[in-house]
């Protein structure tokens, strides 16, 4: 038996693999369709939600971009987001790649890299946002959910201010 072999984690289920892609799937397109509620709906109650930079999470610094501790602080960014933001019209298109899954007890640990894109009516598509997703993901009763994410951005600098959740 090679080194390789040894060091393997026992595989995730496909069920289970396909239900966090449809977790994954589910959070994006209601992103990118402004549908800021069913976002929230995809997080526990306890949950946490960080946006940070990756110099911040290397060197395990608090500072978030934002943050929210608890589906009520969830809520309350999905609701400023959807009835406050005054913004020019925009599509956001959310593409998640490099999927990483492993069970931890009862929850998975996941983790995927994530490139967010806009187009405004009068320019070109830009990329908005790169990094990486970190989360743990549990079952509740028949649905899978966010009971923690972190999202890692790659730069300090965006072409807009950052409002709505990624």
């Amino acid at each position: 038996m090679s080194t390789l072999t040894q060091q393997r984690v026992p595989a995730v289920s496909a069920d289970v693999r396909f239900g966090i892609m449809d977790l994954y799937a589910e959070n994006s397109a209601a992103l990118d369709e402004g549908r800021y509620e069913d976002w929230a709906s995809c997080f526990t109650a306890q949950a946490e939600y960080r946006l940070t930079t990756r110099e911040n999470y290397d060197r395990g610094l608090p500072i978030a971009i934002i943050y929210c501790d608890g589906r009520g602080m969830i809520d309350d960014r999905a609701f400023t987001t959807a009835q406050t933001t005054i913004s020019q019209p925009r599509a956001l298109r959310h593409i998640v790649s490099g999927m990483s899954v492993k069970a931890d007890g009862d929850s998975y640990r996941v983790g995927a890299d994530f490139l967010i894109l806009q187009t405004l009516s009068d320019r070109m598509t830009e990329v908005v946002m790169s990094g990486r997703y970190i989360d743990r993901v549990v079952i509740e009763g028949e649905r899978f959910m966010f009971a923690s994410r972190i999202c890692v951005t790659d730069t300090l600098l965006y072409p807009t201010s950052v409002v709505a959740p990624v």
